[in-house]
């Protein structure tokens, strides 16, 4: 029943939109910043809380698995965007007007996604229809001057990267080139990595291996997404393929923890299963990070070392807040099931890589 009430009030959104269209501003042309109302019902003016580069709305619904996934990602990336002056409005277009239960759920969902973002409520859709939007998740970029410099209808993998681009654009960021030595990696690459972690934490592969390649085309010179390639190449038990991969990752840095973490995998799933819980050890001794300490612990495990197993599981729920003993896989050999929660644990923590 919430399925097909959603589907109506996207519907209702659709064919309202339909007739404002035409009224979107122009590129280059002032974009409509009027006052509009919080969670707790205050009323706020879009153009003061923009930042002094700019700021980016976003049009979303709770019922869009894509606004879903674009405020995530904006969340995540707003504490950066603020500290170079670009603030972030989230504004609901979840129906026309809410009545009370609606806004407690749309309360509880914010609160679900434990979000920093400011969420605003669109009454009536009057901002919707200024800005003539016609599909759900929508972007506008506003620059520094109040004016409307980048849209975005919907949220596709082949757009909304040049979305991020925009709001960089309008950032300054990434146009001035830094320093040799303080460059780590193109902030696209850096984009296109985290958007392919996301993408695999909710088990999309297929469009994470393609964020992941994409990034290898951003930067070359970063070994992040190369990891990630072997790490999929492992979990098909692709080895060659993933120890060419590795190879390329190691040639740009030797002490990466993904390189070496990727490389004890690989080692114990050929066989080499104590140089594999050595190099983990020492790696972990190291600092590592939850996927090496579930790596080790999933091994120790396999070898009836549950003891130790229990310390390395331990860590890793310490690092992540994520329990390696919930990632435990069916399957008859010990060593079998290992690599299967291996994947399956790695996976789960993606986006909290870094």
């Amino acid at each position: 029943m919430r399925l097909a009430i959603s589907s109506f009030a996207a519907a209702l959104l659709l064919v309202g939109a339909s007739t404002a269209a035409g009224q979107r501003p122009a590129i280059g042309a002032a974009a409509p910043l009027p006052v509009v109302r919080d969670l707790a019902g205050s009323e706020r003016s879009l153009k003061q809380l923009a930042g002094h580069r700019g700021l980016v709305v976003l049009f979303w619904a709770g019922w869009s698995e894509r606004s879903i996934e674009e405020l995530r990602r904006l969340d995540d990336v707003a504490p950066e965007m603020a500290a170079h002056g670009v603030a972030v409005a989230a504004v609901s277009v979840e129906r026309f007007d809410l009545d009370e239960a609606e806004k407690t759920r749309l309360h509880d969902r914010v609160q679900r996604l434990n979000l920093r973002v400011p969420v605003f409520v669109d009454r009536g859709l009057e901002l919707f229809h200024a800005y003539g939007v016609v599909t759900i998740p929508s972007t506008a970029v506003v620059d520094a001057n109040g004016r409307l410099s980048y849209f975005l209808f919907g949220y596709s993998h082949e757009q909304r990267e040049e979305l991020f681009d925009a709001i960089d654009a309008i950032a300054g960021i990434a146009r001035k080139p830094a320093p040799a030595a303080a460059l780590k990696a193109a902030p696209a690459a850096l984009r296109r990595v985290q958007l392919g972690r996301l993408q695999l934490s909710q088990g999309h592969e297929a469009p994470a291996r393609s964020s992941f390649e994409e990034a290898v085309k951003a930067d070359a010179t970063f070994p992040d997404p190369l990891v990630e390639l072997a790490a999929l190449a492992l979990d098909s038990n692709d080895f060659r393929g993933a120890r060419e991969l590795l190879d390329r990752a190691t040639a740009l840095d030797a002490a990466h923890v993904g390189v070496q973490r990727e490389r004890a995998r690989l080692a114990a799933l050929t066989g080499q299963i104590v140089p594999a819980q050595a190099a983990l050890e020492e790696l972990i001794a190291k600092g590592g990070d939850s996927t090496t300490a579930a790596y080790l612990g999933y091994l120790l495990h396999a070898a009836g070392d549950d003891r130790r197993a229990m310390t390395a599981f331990d860590r890793a729920k310490e690092i992540s807040g994520v329990d390696p003993r919930s990632y435990g896989a069916m399957d008859p050999s010990p060593a079998g099931a290992a690599a299967k929660a291996m994947t399956a644990y790695r996976r789960e923590v993606a986006p909290g890589r870094r």
